[in-house]
């Protein structure tokens, strides 16, 4: 997990924040987190979208507003996600999206 939230530029103590765990919480003697069966697609489909996020940049800097749709929409048909499940997937990746923004919209 760490390796996937390098790609993101996300520390490692931001990888676990973003999992919902503390820095001891929901990990394993590995350092590994779980991932719950029923998020494995929304967690497929951020990984794929990893890299595009709509940014604003300006004066007072770099700010990410979330995924482009368009990726998503995308990502859903390239990892053969049913049609049926989109909006439940959608609504889990929204969950991942606002908290990878936040971390990403600290620095």
């Amino acid at each position: 997990m760490e390796a996937d939230f390098a790609l993101l530029g996300v520390d490692t103590e931001g990888a676990r924040l973003a999992a919902g765990a503390s820095a001891t919480s929901g990990e394993n003697e590995s350092g590994d987190f779980e991932l719950w069966p029923e998020h494995q697609q929304a967690w497929e489909v951020f990984l794929d979208c990893g890299r595009q996020w709509r940014v604003i940049a300006g004066m007072g800097g770099v700010y990410f507003q979330g995924l482009e749709a368009t990726a998503v929409e995308s990502s859903f048909r390239i990892l053969g996600v049913p049609r049926k499940d989109w909006k439940r997937v959608r609504s889990q990746l929204m969950v991942l999206e606002d908290e990878a923004a936040e971390i990403l919209n600290e620095r």
